[in-house]
């Protein structure tokens, strides 16, 4: 049985890092003779790991560094550390998880290995990622999407260029999980979780919830879980809207305290700006949240059923998303 490698920038709390988990664990647990190739040294998601799965850290650096130098000299050693890793390695299955360890593979990997690339996200307004597909992508051989529309599209967009690479369609998917305790009920709380970034949208969620809260008073509370650069600027903006009664910001939590507070949640919330297959969606409807999210270009859309297991907002309409 061939080894599986699996290209990874770090084992910190993410949606990619997760999904990469799970896919991992899954093979581990088949019996199949797994590797993670991790560039830096961040270790938060080291205890779910599978116990047959072996990780290798290929540089000594770690995130954070305020300086140019560090950032660039990390860079740097990061690609040529990378590099070595697959010019080392025959006659194995090496999975990509990011578009610039995908162009590494397919131009350095002996012809012995089996090439695998994954999308993990909304490709478009990405500057220079659709060029890389038409022509860095020749010796994948299979590129690994999460919903039918996007194979469609990336098949149209490398048409004529690359004959060489399968597409293929595999949904993100949960681990297993135990179902809601019995004793559980359900309180007046609405839940968002994510990375506090610009991308997913949580200074507009906090618009909405100014309107919720103008009608509804503090009866119910939004909860925020995650940690980001935006932490300072959504503080910022709760004390300007006078929300703060309602609103909590949690931080990072282990995955079991956010699913206990999802048992209990009413509403899950989703304002990002662009998704991909959002795990968080996942482990809403597992636990029979009902979901409310802005109908961006791929994502909800494919998860929700709109008026039977949640609402899809048409994106950037605060009033509807405040009323539903």
């Amino acid at each position: 049985m061939k080894k599986v490698y699996f290209l990874l920038l770090h084992l910190c709390v993410g949606g990619v890092e997760i999904c990469v988990l799970n896919v991992a664990n899954a093979l581990a647990a088949r019996g199949y003779d797994v590797t993670l190739l991790c560039l830096l040294r961040d270790i938060e998601l080291s205890d779910q790991v599978h116990k047959r799965i072996k990780i290798r850290y290929l540089t000594k650096f770690h995130r954070g560094g305020s300086s140019w130098v560090y950032k660039i000299s990390r860079r740097v050693i990061c690609n040529i550390s990378l590099w070595r890793a697959i010019v080392s390695l025959e006659d194995s299955v090496i999975i990509s998880t990011r578009n610039e360890y995908t162009i590494l593979l397919s131009k350095y990997s002996n012809k012995s290995n089996l090439n695998i690339a994954q999308l993990h996200h909304d490709y478009v307004g990405r500057k220079g990622i659709e060029y890389d597909f038409k022509y860095k992508y020749k010796n994948i051989d299979y590129f690994v999407l999460l919903t039918d529309d996007i194979r469609t599209e990336v098949e149209t967009i490398m048409e004529g260029y690359n004959l060489h690479t399968k597409y293929v369609v595999i949904p993100n998917f949960l681990p297993h999980m135990d179902f809601p305790p019995s004793d559980i009920k359900r309180e007046n709380i609405a839940i968002a979780v994510g990375r506090l970034a610009p991308e997913k949208g949580f200074l507009r969620l906090l618009d909405i919830w100014a309107i919720v809260q103008k009608q509804l008073g503090e009866e119910y509370k939004l909860y925020i879980i995650g940690d980001g650069v935006e932490r300072q600027k959504i503080e910022s903006k709760i004390q300007e809207l006078g929300i703060q009664p309602s609103v909590k910001l949690l931080g990072l939590l282990p995955n079991k305290d956010t699913l206990t507070l999802m048992w209990k949640a009413k509403i899950y919330c989703m304002t990002s700006f662009t998704e991909s297959f959002g795990m968080v969606l996942l482990e809403a409807l597992y636990n029979g949240v009902p979901q409310i999210a802005y109908d961006v270009r791929v994502g909800p859309r494919n998860l929700i059923q709109d008026e039977v297991t949640g609402f899809l907002i048409p994106d950037g309409d605060k009033e509807t998303f405040a009323s539903k």
